[in-house]
């Protein structure tokens, strides 16, 4: 029962980054899902991408103001022997379980003031998680764990012929939203040299629900299907006088059935989890004659989640002495290093390249055992500027996880992809634009063979199969006085 609470207090995992770490998000504004690599934008949303651009906008206010979409579909492909025998599953080993995660609004704010060399600036926005997963038929971490119990059990009686049929019915939800703001200013050195300095505030929120329920087996005592903590129940009391009168074989017998019993009882997931963490932003830019560069070092932003149970979880005892109320654990966001470089056509192209490192390795959150080094993305992306109006681009990036996959649960696994974005910019006059993009991973299919699947204490190998599928669309405005 220890495996499975702990997987399910993981959930923080499953609406983890659209772009960017492990631990963090990038796709912080529209512009982003068109062109993609941003590092060296002097629009709005430089107060993310490209602090030290803000010095280089002109005089003014410059306001944008971002809602993005995104839609994800989590699938893990289980092989466990014990998953023939869920009457639902009629006889097959494999089955696959899909999380949903729907987020309708990601929204994100830019300000910029900027008067001669100096530049203010605010932003907004979700710099990790954004959505809801919700696994409608459980999730093989939850089912393995006790689909073991009563193939053991059956096997057991029928002398390794077959285990015993069982069904069960699962419901988890799992949400993770961390809202970022950020305050810092710019100083344009020199005509070409910029500097900036910002402090990033960050607060954590997830919650998790659902419920494991109903456990039904196949009971040899009345030849029919029945609640299994009943079951286990009356073979615990079998054994009772034997274990009061100090036998050890029936105190082993006793224990055994009683811990069976509390596995296969009711179990309702009401848990939420909350932190707050401070970071510093330093960056540096280059701009003259058509060319640009920037780089800029976020540091790690230390989290640690409190955690909160619901009267339904703290009623619980398995729950609530796995999770004591009050207790913490450790989400860090990785500090990461960026680099970007451009290069401007006539005033009609601008190409960009862009470097991401992400310090995963210093970090401490639900990816810490399986990271063997650090989180790489490259990205490119090219603007077009048809006419004073109409703009159009597109980008590709490519993440790069260096991850152990015998590490991956199917709540945390973060697979390496391919993605292409694009999109326009229209400029209803100099002061008002508006941006619409959409971006498109593709990500690498990841298999995991387990000699002792999940940990089952039977000792069984299993299988399984990671995938991943995502869309993410977006409208923004942007506004400069």
């Amino acid at each position: 029962m220890k495996k499975i609470l702990l997987t399910i207090i993981s959930l923080a995992a499953v609406a983890t980054a659209f772009a960017g770490g492990t631990n963090v998000n990038t796709n912080h504004a529209t512009a982003y899902l068109r062109s993609v690599a941003r590092g060296t934008t002097l629009d709005p949303d430089a107060v993310y991408h490209n602090p030290a651009g803000a010095s280089f906008m002109n005089d003014g206010f410059h306001f944008a103001i971002n809602i993005q979409e995104a839609l994800q579909q989590r699938s893990t492909e289980s092989t466990f022997a014990p998953f023939a025998y869920n009457i639902n599953n009629t006889g097959n080993p494999t089955k696959e379980y899909v999380g949903k995660t729907f987020a309708p609004v990601i929204p994100s704010f830019d300000l910029v003031w900027k008067k001669k060399r100096w530049a203010v600036m605010a932003s907004f926005g979700i710099g990790g998680g954004g959505g809801t997963a919700k696994f409608e038929n459980g999730l093989a971490s939850f089912e393995s764990m006790l689909a073991q119990i009563p193939y053991g059990v059956g096997m057991q009686a029928t002398q390794g012929q077959q285990g015993f049929p069982y069904s069960m019915n699962m419901n988890i939800k799992g949400s993770s939203m961390t809202f970022q703001g950020q305050l810092g200013v710019s100083f344009r050195i020199t005509n070409w040299l910029s500097v900036a300095a910002q402090a990033r505030l960050s607060y954590a929120s997830k919650s998790y629900s659902g419920y494991l329920k109903d456990i039904q087996m196949y009971n040899p005592l009345t030849q029919a299907m029945g609640p299994a903590p009943a079951f286990f129940q009356t073979m615990a009391q079998q054994y009772a006088a034997g274990a009061q009168a100090g036998n050890q074989e029936a105190l082993a017998a006793y224990t055994q059935y009683m811990t069976y019993a509390a596995m296969t009882s009711d179990h309702e997931l009401d848990v939420k989890q909350s932190g707050l963490g401070i970071s510093p932003v330093v960056a540096l830019m280059f701009n003259h004659k058509g060319w640009a560069a920037s780089v800029k070092y976020e540091f790690k932003t230390c989290l640690d989640l409190t955690t909160k149970l619901g009267e339904a979880s703290k009623s619980d005892a398995v729950i609530s002495t796995m999770f004591p109320d009050g207790g913490t654990s450790e989400a860090d966001m990785p500090a990461q290093l960026a680099i970007a470089a451009s290069r401007t056509f006539a005033e009609k192209v601008k190409l960009t390249l862009e470097w991401h490192h992400f310090f995963d390795k210093n970090a401490n959150n639900s990816y810490s055992e399986a990271v063997l080094g650090n989180t790489n993305e490259y990205l490119a992306g090219v603007e077009y500027y048809i006419n004073n109006k109409w703009l159009v681009s597109a980008g590709y990036q490519y993440t790069d996880f260096n991850l152990d996959s015998a590490k991956y649960s199917d709540l945390d696994f973060a697979i390496n992809a391919h993605a292409v974005g694009f999109g326009f910019a229209y400029n209803f006059s100099e002061h008002i634009r508006l941006n619409a993009g959409v971006m498109k991973p593709f990500y690498e299919q990841v298999t995991k063979e387990s000699a002792v699947y999940n940990g089952n204490s039977l000792g069984l190998g299993g299988k399984d199969v990671f995938k991943n599928s995502r869309w993410a669309w977006g409208l923004g405005l942007d506004f400069h006085f």
